[in-house]
Formats: C-alpha cells, structure tokens, sequence
C-alpha cells in the first residue's frame, strides 16, 4: 500500500506522517512534487530490512571526522574500515566536517551513512552526538574512532568482537598499558550521552559509570 500525498500537503504535518509509519510499517507514502511522484518515505526498519545487509547484530561504527586532518591518516583509516566493515560491523556511520565532506565517497560499505556537524570548532562530543541520531533502534553497541587516528585490521575486529559480547559495559582499549582509542558504548548509553553538555565530554560518561568500564588490550 502507498499513499500519494504532495509535497506542500506533507510539510506541515510531516511528524504525525511519520509516525503513523511507525505504527503500519507495511505503509508508504510516495511524495509528489510538480504532478509527479518525486520520493518515497517509509519506515526505517522496512527499509533497513529489505534493502540493507542482514548483518545486523553486529555493531555500529561512528568515525568521527567533522575536523580538518592530514590525507595520509584519512585514508588509512578508510582503507582499515573497507576492508573488514562488511563482516564486523552492521553499518558506518560518518560525521564530517566543512574540511572532509571529500572523504565520503572513499567509504565501501552497504550501509554508511553521512552526518554533517556543521560546528566542528566544538568538542568531540558533539560529534558524537550527531553521530548517534544515524543509530538504528536495533544497534545494541557502538564503536567510536576518529579518522584522524590510523586504526588497523586488527583492531577493528578486536573491538567489534568485544562489543557483542560486553553486556551494557563501556570497552575502552588499552596499548601497552595506556588507554587509547577505539571506545566501545553499549546503545543503553545513548541517550546519557545525547544529554551530556559538551564542557563535559565523554571523561565526564567514564568517571560517572567507572564501575562499567572494562578493558581490550589492542
């Protein structure tokens, strides 16, 4: 079934729409514009069912990149996340900036989605908090990098391994005895994050849930 509405009709009331979605995921509704259909809109797990990998146990990866960095480090950090993103995680989910828009096309995953932060002049937990409204409701963890910090193969796999299997911890790994990133969250941290003010930060997410807190070495 698809309901045709046209595209001024549909402004005004576009919450409602899609909620009604929500509640008859069979539904859409094709989008006019000009006498002639223009789009489709429907409910995210239709559409994430039917067109997207079926991977979707495994956890999401948030590459933080809304702020200028050199080539070089960008491109390892793809070229790692290309390689293995397809069988470890469910989706790629990439926030960039003014300076890295260019770096979305490098991306080779079924499922990336891009999120503009058009204040990157602001702490990386606001990166972070655009990066997880791309989150699905079926994402139980998330794993964080930064584009700018080169990650290999290996610890990719390590830390996707760990994630499906952490309860609600929050997995920080660790390298020669130092804690470094990637950060694992379980999705049960979502919404304190998205709550978190930014003068705070993710330290602030760490010290409060201290006794979450569990530990990969890389």
């Amino acid at each position: 079934m698809a309901e045709i509405i046209n595209i001024t009709n549909i402004r005004d009331r576009l919450p409602k729409t899609i909620d009604g979605l929500r509640r008859d995921s069979a539904g859409k509704i094709i989008i006019t514009k000009d006498y002639n259909t223009a789009a489709v809109l429907m409910d995210i797990s239709e559409y994430e069912s039917k067109y997207l990998s079926k991977n979707r146990r495994m956890p999401a990866l948030l590459v933080l990149g809304a702020k200028k960095c050199p080539d070089t480090y960008a491109f390892k950090t793809i070229n790692s996340i290309n390689s293995i993103c397809k069988k470890y995680y469910s989706k790629v989910i990439f926030v960039y900036g003014d300076a890295t828009k260019k770096y979305r096309s490098n991306f080779k995953t079924d499922d990336l989605r891009t999120v503009y932060n058009k204040k990157s002049n602001l702490p990386i937990i606001t990166s972070l908090k655009c990066g997880i409204t791309a989150l699905s409701s079926s994402d139980k963890y998330f794993v964080v990098v930064f584009l700018s910090q080169s990650q290999d193969k290996k610890t990719l796999m390590t830390m996707s391994n760990a994630a499906i299997n952490s309860g609600n911890k929050i997995i920080i790994s660790r390298k020669s005895g130092k804690t470094v990133h990637p950060i694992v969250f379980s999705a049960d941290y979502k919404n304190i994050l998205i709550k978190t003010r930014k003068e705070l930060g993710i330290p602030h997410i760490i010290k409060k849930f201290k006794d979450k807190i569990m530990y990969v070495d890389i």
